[in-house]
């Protein structure tokens, strides 16, 4: 397979003792066409510190693949994605990439291109191996998907660990959810997506009206982009690997409001 090249985000809120520095450049090293954009969304720990001491650790070579955007107010996970999927995209398009926003600071970004751009929890829940899965399962695809999602599919030969907790919020995620695109999904909140540069614009294109729902509202822009295709643009690729990260940020109090909070996402996004 020829070698793709792959620009993740990693959106960190208070990840200085959970960043995985051995796990992070071993797969730099394995994969010569991985990137990374760490994403410092407003930690009140050293994890800014801690995110540029690993970088300036790494050899020339692999530390012009890593990438860090800072700034001082927690804005949540989803605008963390956003900002650098954003400035990601303005990278690789050879547009200027936005600094003036107060309190932001941009490290690297002077070699990024990218075949593909996405986001993986810093938490490394899923690890970065599951990347070429990802492009060895889509490549068998009938379809050419221009979005790869990892589902966390208990089966036979994988090795997927989550707590009862997630596995029911995730099966009532997939209900309302299946039921509101009129497709079904089994998994949209794994935090392990890889898609086309070209629907970055369509699917982050303005701030998302949820933190932790906002992989749904992706999945509804392109919808509504697209239409009914927008279907067979996404593709699920079991996980082989996954387990479950202590440090959740979302607990059962959450789970008691998701089909409000699902309800009040559909309904911002019905075509008037």
């Amino acid at each position: 397979m020829t070698q793709i090249k792959t620009c993740l985000i990693i959106p960190c809120y208070n990840e200085a003792t959970r960043i995985q520095s051995t796990a992070f450049t071993s797969a730099l090293q394995a994969d010569l066409g991985l990137q990374y954009i760490f994403v410092n969304d407003g930690s009140k720990d050293n994890t800014l510190s801690v995110l540029e001491d690993y970088r300036n650790a790494l050899n020339p070579i692999d530390k012009s693949r890593v990438h860090i955007i800072s700034y001082n107010q927690n804005k949540g996970k989803s605008h963390a994605v956003l900002t650098g999927l954003q400035m990601a995209h303005n990278a690789i398009s050879n547009d200027q990439i936005e600094t003036k926003t107060d309190g932001l600071e941009v490290i690297g970004f002077d070699q990024l291109s990218a075949d593909y751009l996405g986001f993986w929890d810093a938490d490394l829940a899923t690890p970065l191996s599951e990347i070429q899965w990802f492009y060895q399962f889509s490549a068998n695809s009938p379809e050419k998907p221009a979005m790869l999602i990892g589902s966390r599919v208990a089966r036979l030969g994988a090795n997927i660990e989550r707590t009862l907790f997630r596995h029911y919020s995730g099966r009532l995620f997939a209900t309302l959810i299946s039921q509101g695109l009129g497709w079904k999904v089994h998994d949209t909140q794994c935090g392990a997506k890889l898609m086309n540069p070209s629907i970055v614009p369509i699917c982050f294109n303005k701030p998302f009206k949820t933190s932790w729902l906002f992989d749904v509202e992706m999945l509804l822009r392109l919808q509504l982009h697209f239409g009914k295709p927008a279907e067979k643009m996404v593709l699920e690729v079991p996980m082989r690997v996954w387990k479950d990260v202590k440090g959740s940020k979302i607990g059962w109090g959450d789970f008691i409001k998701v089909p409000y909070q699902i309800w009040k996402v559909f309904n911002a996004y019905k075509q008037k």
